[in-house]
């Protein structure tokens, strides 16, 4: 078909698109063909652009100095290391690491083929895809796997210190100990704290992340950014920019980090109506199967996220559908009553305590932990932070509970002392 003008396509049948391969001839081809096709073709022409810069460089290297002998054994030394990097990872990973990489050879292959590895006709985009990617084979196809010893201690203080998350911290001791007695990665199942604001929902995935050993991050469903931040996003190539999972695993050291999805039952509250639904990428990301094969969009990368820890967090069910419930555990979690407060309160006061290195030279009054569980977690941890550091900062020996008030200022609640 010849280009006819600006209508050309106006007579197309349903699900066919036109497609221009030069300006003589186009083709109509079903939707899916024909973005196919303009991929190709564009990845053709980059090729191209970019046989002609490579020659063109080789050219400027011998107007520099260097013969063209020197470019092309500089260029033999270099697909050298990459086969010698594909050698020093035959026989699979070390103990204690998880292969996140698993078509290792097809990455060196594109690296070593500078045509095969283009992402755009775009130069910048090509090189700055070209750097993470040569920064990913420096680093190898293998991750560390996080794994804490003497766990069983830190799953008792954690469930001391958060009495009311009972139920998930049950979860996480029963993964640890399969861990344990198969010698497999830990795979903690996705969890769905739901429960009010200031439950400690937020502190219990830090604590987790902790206690594991590993790396964590967040992504917050109440932004409009929210869909594209697990797995990279296009934006129109120069804009493009890596996923957090790319970020995390693949850049990062360790192959099951944790990551919080706050506030799942916002994820429409920032966009419009016609925006693509943030949660969507859960469904393959919370999947052990799928979720071995993520490609990052940003870069066209495959790497396995199979590893990764999953704590959500949500004020109501409104909003999730059922195709994210049925790939997670979910847990109602309550706020906890007074004993349970104060048991939060005194594992708070040790910790801060603790980590300050004060717990052997400064007490802590014990009417201060009634003080403190009147609080959220979150509000527990900065007075107590402040309190210490008023009383270190004035000379005393002790937290008394007037400090506390102090801190909390005229209008907290709670009783006052008598």
């Amino acid at each position: 078909m010849r280009p006819g003008g600006p209508n050309e396509a106006d007579d197309l049948p349903p699900g066919y698109e036109l497609v221009r391969f030069d300006s003589f001839a186009s083709v109509a081809l079903p939707s899916e063909s024909a973005r196919a096709s303009r991929k190709e073709l564009t990845r053709r022409e980059a090729a191209k652009d970019a046989a002609r810069r490579e020659e063109l460089e080789q050219r400027q290297q011998v107007a520099k100095g260097e013969t063209l002998a020197q470019v092309r054994e500089r260029e033999a030394n270099a697909r050298a290391e990459l086969d010698a990097r594909r050698e020093a990872f035959a026989d699979g990973p070390a103990p204690g690491h998880y292969r996140v990489i698993r078509k290792w050879g097809e990455l060196l292959d594109a690296t070593a083929d500078s045509a095969a590895g283009l992402r755009s006709a775009d130069k910048d985009v090509n090189e700055r895809v070209a750097k993470l990617r040569e920064r990913l084979i420096h680093k190898g196809p293998d991750r560390r796997i996080a794994k804490p010893e003497g766990w069983r201690g830190a799953v008792d203080r954690l469930e001391t210190a958060l009495p009311h998350f009972r139920e998930p911290i049950r979860l996480l001791r029963n993964s640890l100990g399969l861990a344990d007695a198969t010698q497999r990665p830990v795979r903690v199942p996705p969890m769905l704290l739901l429960g009010p604001p200031g439950v400690g929902k937020t502190h219990f995935t830090h604590r987790v992340a902790e206690l594991l050993g590993a790396p964590h991050a967040s992504v917050a469903f109440d932004q409009p950014t929210a869909g594209s931040t697990l797995r990279g996003s296009d934006a129109y190539w120069a804009n493009s920019s890596t996923g957090l999972l790319f970020n995390l695993i693949c850049m990062g050291d360790c192959a099951n980090p944790v990551v919080l999805l706050d506030e799942l039952d916002k994820s429409f509250s920032a966009g419009s109506k016609n925006e693509i639904d943030p949660l969507a990428q859960l469904h393959s990301a919370l999947e052990p199967e799928t979720s071995q094969a993520t490609v990052d969009i940003s870069v066209d990368i495959e790497f396995d996220a199979s590893q990764v820890t999953y704590i959500a967090t949500a004020n109501s069910l409104r909003g999730v559908s059922m195709a994210i419930l049925s790939r997670v555990e979910v847990f109602q979690i309550e706020p906890p009553d007074v004993s349970e407060s104060v048991e939060i309160a005194r594992a708070i006061v040790t910790k801060v305590l603790t980590r300050m290195n004060l717990q052997d030279t400064l007490g802590f009054d014990h009417k201060g932990l009634y003080v403190l569980a009147h609080l959220s977690p979150r509000l527990m941890l900065r007075t107590t932070e402040k309190a210490v550091a008023a009383a270190v900062a004035a000379g005393q020996g002790q937290v008394r509970e007037s400090d506390l008030w102090a801190e909390l200022g005229p209008d907290a609640d709670g009783p006052r002392p008598h």
